[in-house]
């Protein structure tokens, strides 16, 4: 009897504490007054979801109803971006730089003015070529305008890197001659989009200047621009073979830029970034490289998949490094690598020598992820989660235009958001006030159910309590 009694107790224990929103739910926090409110799907909302297209997320309130919503889509069809030669000048410094070189600065500086002969697209990207003998590293600062009188800073410390590799020893002792492969790289600078005529270029203190020879954009016709990255924590690797490391990456985490960061200074090298794909739920591996050679390109398409149903796809080439620099200049970083967004289960870092010419230990990565959001109608008394919906679920989302009527196309999203917010956050918390009704029957009943319930339970618990500490009856054969 004592042991069924326990046992009785604990499952009732068990199941009263479970938390009153399920592991498949997430609660909401608020801020501003609805009825709409706008949600950022960020890494732990994305999480909740069983599919990589997170279509099975929902939001509901208090009572389990599912609430209108539509998802704001930013990811439209990419127009076609073009590549064209910009007009290159060599102008004095600003005032502001001018006067700061002659105050104990002594380092000498330049500028530069890149006329994109465009300023109704945007732009995308800006390569820079140096001369080809050129070998160094670089740091200059971006600025943007329309006018040429007023500017804006775009980057304070875009990198160019060119440098030769060392010539090597054939095997008949001879110096073997270098490919262009081997030939580190890094002219091209992301402009994110920006809309400006102009761009200014302007040497950093105590960098060299670079020796550029002309330039070019990529633009392209003007569109809203991208969500921002929301970037992860550093991600250690987990498992390292002679020419390659291995890191795993969350669940439903479309990567839209990838930081890799090597674990000591001055080290430099060039690396393949690889996704891992289950090829029984996606096509085949494309292989498409961003960025990179072709002889890297020919050596990868002919890998063949680890284990079954797992295969490498072939994401780009990077330089890689983390270099020092003299008279107390700030160290160099290799700036963050775009990639297409890509939902992978683990990302590869693959040299073209040994691993170790990265560090003795593996670098670290960051990843960029570009966040989803979708608007809802606050319908009811909350507490409102974001919830996976069960298989039955037939609720599908509705278009913006449809969810909100009357509202113009390039209109803002609602001021109001809501957050995902930490398991333990308290359902006062998740209860947008302006859009609260006044509680029904059942919502009023709950207070009283759950005084019940845990009368019961100290009820449970006292028997309980009084069985164990009662003496055992004395068996009919004893004294006997």
């Amino acid at each position: 009897m004592k042991t069924a009694a326990l046992a009785g107790l604990t499952a009732l224990a068990l199941a009263c504490t479970q938390p009153g929103v399920a592991a498949s739910t997430r609660p909401l926090a608020w801020s501003g007054a609805g009825p709409y409110y706008t949600l950022d799907i960020d890494t732990p909302a994305r999480q909740l979801s069983a599919t990589p297209n997170l279509s099975d997320l929902r939001v509901r309130n208090g009572a389990g109803e599912t609430m209108a919503f539509a998802w704001v889509e930013t990811a439209l069809p990419p127009p076609a971006p073009q590549r064209v030669a910009a007009h290159l000048y060599k102008v004095p410094l600003p005032p502001a730089d001018a006067a700061s070189a002659t105050t104990g600065d002594a380092t000498p500086r330049q500028s530069w003015i890149v006329d994109t002969r465009d300023d109704n697209e945007d732009l995308l990207h800006l390569d820079l070529a140096l001369e080809h003998d050129t070998q160094g590293v670089y740091t200059l600062r971006i600025e943007a305008s329309d006018d040429l009188q007023h500017w804006r800073t775009l980057q304070e410390d875009a990198q160019l890197v060119q440098l030769q590799a060392l010539p090597q020893v054939g095997a008949a002792g001879t110096l073997e001659t270098l490919a262009e492969r081997e030939r580190l790289s890094a002219n091209g600078i992301d402009l994110d989009n920006v809309s400006a005529r102009y761009l200014r270029l302007t040497t950093a203190r105590r960098s060299a200047i670079p020796p550029l020879v002309s330039a070019s954009v990529t633009r392209a016709p003007h569109r809203p621009a991208p969500a921002p990255l929301e970037w992860s924590a550093p991600i250690a690797a987990t498992n390292c073979e002679e020419t390659s490391c291995d890191y795993p990456l969350p669940r439903n985490t479309p990567v839209a830029a990838v930081q890799i960061a090597p674990a000591e200074v001055d080290t430099i090298g060039q690396v393949m970034v690889l996704g891992q794909v289950d090829t029984s739920r996606q096509p085949a591996p494309r292989h498409s490289l961003l960025r990179g050679s072709l002889h890297a390109l020919r050596l990868k398409a002919e890998r063949s998949a680890e284990h079954a149903g797992l295969a490498w796809d072939s994401a780009a080439i990077a330089n890689v490094y983390w270099l020092s620099q003299a008279a107390g200049a700030p160290d160099l970083h290799s700036p963050p690598l775009r990639l297409e967004g890509a939902t992978w289960q683990a990302l590869r870092l693959e040299t073209f020598g040994p691993i170790s010419q990265l560090g003795r230990a593996a670098p670290t990565i960051r990843i960029g992820v570009r966040q989803r959001q979708l608007v809802f109608v606050a319908r009811g008394a909350g507490p409102f989660v974001l919830a996976r919906a069960t298989p039955a679920e037939t609720s599908a989302p509705m278009t913006l235009d449809a969810l909100m009527p009357g509202r113009a196309p390039d209109a803002a999203l609602p001021a109001a958001s809501a957050v995902v917010a930490p398991a333990a956050a308290s359902a006062a918390a998740s209860t947008p006030t302006a859009t609260v009704a006044p509680p029904d029957s059942a919502t009023s009943r709950t207070p009283w159910l759950w005084a019940a319930l845990l009368a019961g339970l100290a009820l449970m618990g006292a028997m309980a309590w009084s069985l164990l500490r009662r003496p055992a009856a004395p068996r009919a054969d004893e004294g006997t």
